[in-house]
């Protein structure tokens, strides 16, 4: 088995699409209305692409095994501070937007791969400490982020087509500790 991640481009789209697509009808099944989540197309979602593309502050990268890409990331300076974070001194430089593996490639170890991916980028960057926003009843996703050293930081409500939903915010304060996990 071969694995790689490299930095994703718009001519991946289609792929960035189908993982994002499959991977959120898979982890939100049970949490947000399933008509909502069954009227979500592969075309939706490409749009979605292209306009994340238009944001310049992010960083995407996609992990292929043997040529098949199976999950991404996007990541970059902070943008949803948790509430009560000083804009002055903020805790959180950086944030993780969206990270997903396709569902046929779960419990594979493509998810540390990314973040660890992510992280060391960060670090590059001079970045100290990361932030991201999960679905505070996607037990899959929220157990990952406590194995990975992420503390519950904040929360809030969001809207899901009909579905009010609560997120809970991960913070890490300092990154360089991922990289051990």
């Amino acid at each position: 088995m071969s694995v790689h991640i490299r930095s994703a481009t718009q001519a991946d789209i289609p792929d960035l699409a189908r993982i994002h697509l499959a991977s959120k009808l898979a982890a939100e099944a049970g949490i947000v209305d399933a008509d909502f989540l069954n009227a979500k197309t592969q075309e939706e979602y490409e749009a979605k692409w292209v306009k994340f593309y238009a944001d310049e502050d992010s960083q995407k990268a996609l992990i292929f095994k043997d040529d098949i890409a199976v999950g991404f990331i996007s990541f970059g300076p902070l943008r949803t501070a948790p509430a009560g974070t000083s804009k002055i001194r903020p805790l959180y430089s950086s944030e993780i937007f969206a990270i997903y593996v396709h569902p046929d490639h779960f419990d594979q170890g493509f998810g540390k791969q990314l973040f660890q991916y992510a992280v060391t980028n960060l670090k590059e960057k001079k970045h100290k400490s990361l932030c991201l926003w999960a679905l505070d009843k996607n037990k899959r996703a929220c157990g990952f982020y406590d194995k990975m050293g992420g503390v519950r930081v904040g929360k809030q409500i969001v809207e899901m087509g009909p579905t009010k939903v609560k997120e809970a915010c991960y913070g890490w304060r300092n990154i360089a500790e991922i990289l051990r996990k």
